[in-house]
């Protein structure tokens, strides 16, 4: 059997020094570096067969290498792994060219048994599990790169299949439904397994409907599911009061709690008063965070030709933050840091959209 070679690319010493001696106790040839910079002049002299590199690297990081690498060699093989990463970044490397991105601490039996897979596929199917990428990037990334492929979801013992074509998708079926209705279900899956295979003809078309749309209303159906009106939000709306725009708000903040990965929201106005909050365990600390974030986004958007940035996420060890200027308000949400930036906005549009025309 051939010797395979892996170059590994890693910030910490012990887990290169770990990697390579298991790869090579299972017969493959190892080296390794924790300079990104490094790793993509190694790839260039001598370019290994595998790269496993993760996302913190010095000079240049594992996103950066990804991307170099492909530049280089459009064929390189390439498992990122991190210590954790939310799905727009987990998104964004599948899109550049990743074949996986794996969770640390690494179990080296499974990396040897995925780098093994790899190499031994013609196709390169693409593998991975729901909570570390969302289906709709999934479908997003299949669209915009027009590939033909058909895409396997299994989750709790149940199964479901979509065929893309062309920048569109063609045709889903999952446990008795088919075409629009399979893919709304197929969207509410938030956990289990996904694999991509390349070049899988379609059975047949049941899907006219672009596929931007398709996410839309799926987005929104999980929207009306998850953060409808509740019996005694629709008693308070009946009643007489004399504070009607404070008790939308108050609506509001309770659908924008309820969307998937946002742990609190809060609304503020634009000197500072919580106008309505749920779940936060300090708001006038969420406050001042939210004004000071603000003054130097203001201070950045002024270098933007006056343009204006539509919303901020910054992203922590365990948590991220959200702020979207709406109105003359400023929503503040926390959410979880597997969490997908753009589902949280388009659920915010929608709640709106939907609150503001009652």
């Amino acid at each position: 059997m051939a010797q395979y070679s892996i170059l590994i690319a890693d910030g910490d010493p012990d887990t290169i020094q770990y990697l390579s001696g298991t790869l090579r106790a299972n017969g493959f040839d190892s080296a390794g570096t924790s300079s990104g910079t490094d790793a993509l002049n190694i790839y260039k002299k001598n370019p290994p067969d595998f790269v496993v590199a993760d996302l913190v690297l010095a000079e240049m990081d594992g996103m950066q290498l990804l991307d170099k690498l492909r530049e280089y060699d459009p064929k390189a093989k390439v498992i990122l792994t991190t210590a954790g990463a939310d799905k727009d970044i987990v998104a964004r490397a599948f899109r550049m060219g990743a074949l996986d991105i794996l969770e640390k601490p690494l179990d080296s039996e499974y990396l040897i048994s995925k780098i093994r897979d790899f190499l031994a596929r013609e196709d390169r199917d693409l593998e991975g599990n729901l909570q570390m990428m969302s289906l709709a990037s999934i479908i997003q990334i299949n669209c915009e790169e027009r590939n033909l492929a058909q895409l396997t979801i299994n989750h709790l013992g149940k199964a479901g299949i979509i065929f893309f074509e062309e920048g569109e998708i063609i045709h889903a079926e999952t446990e008795g439904l088919v075409g629009e209705d399979a893919i709304y279900s197929l969207l509410t899956w938030e956990e289990g397994s996904f694999q991509v295979k390349m070049e899988a003809e379609p059975r047949s078309r049941t899907i006219d409907r672009p596929w931007s749309g398709l996410l839309l209303e799926g987005m929104r159906r999980i929207d009306e599911s998850t953060a409808a009106w509740s019996p005694e939000w629709e008693e308070e709306e009946n009643q007489p009061t004399e504070d009607t725009g404070n008790q939308i708000e108050e609506r509001i903040v309770k659908a924008l709690s309820s969307i998937r990965d946002v742990e609190s929201a809060l609304i503020c106005s634009g000197d500072g008063t919580v106008i309505a909050q749920d779940k936060c365990a300090d708001p006038e600390s969420e406050v001042d965070l939210g004004e000071f974030i603000q003054t130097k986004t203001d201070l950045i958007s002024g270098f933007m030709d006056g343009g204006i940035l539509g919303r901020i996420i910054l992203s922590g060890s365990d948590k991220r933050i959200y702020m979207q200027p709406q109105g003359d308000n400023l929503i503040i949400l926390s959410l979880a840091i597997k969490s997908s930036s753009e589902t949280v906005w388009q659920s915010v549009q929608t709640i709106y959209k939907r609150y503001r025309s009652t």
